[in-house]
């Protein structure tokens, strides 16, 4: 599912957001996740920073595999509560181990996230999380205003 290009420009602004995935019992996980959006998929390296546990034997990879329904959510909150907002996309995850996709994705994540450039992330054998959302959910008055539409857009 494309995205409009104010709902583009306004993801390439955040900096994290969370992932939300389940196992095959239907058992939630939800992580914060740093990200790049291109308009048509979400892309997130498992990168090499410290982990318990890397690669497929990542809860959030191993959720993934077992059931790729994901729900990925940014938001923004201030005490001016009409400053609020939240967009949340939910669709199939995959797994890119390799390919001219995963090369895009490092590239958009690189170009995004300077210390993703600074490992030198392209060169690296990680895995990526990529999100095609078939829904995408958005509320907010400003973010409504800055589109053009009603606070609420589903």
């Amino acid at each position: 599912m494309a995205a409009s290009s104010n709902l583009v420009a306004l993801l390439k602004t955040h900096r994290f957001g969370h992932l939300a995935t389940a196992d095959k019992l239907g058992a939630p996980h939800m992580v914060p996740i740093c990200f790049a959006y291109d308009g048509q998929a979400v892309y997130s390296a498992i990168d090499h920073k410290p982990k318990r546990r890397a690669g497929y034997s990542m809860k959030r990879i191993r959720n993934i595999v077992e059931n790729p329904r994901v729900a990925f959510l940014v938001h923004h909150y201030e005490e001016d509560w009409q400053q609020l907002y939240y967009v949340m996309m939910r669709g199939p995850a995959t797994i890119l181990e390799e390919g001219t996709e995963r090369v895009h994705a490092f590239t958009l994540l690189e170009k995004k996230y300077a210390q993703y450039r600074d490992r030198h992330l392209s060169n690296s054998d990680g895995l990526v999380i990529k999100i095609a959302p078939d829904r995408i959910t958005q509320w907010g008055e400003s973010l409504a205003q800055s589109a053009g539409g009603s606070p609420e857009i589903s």
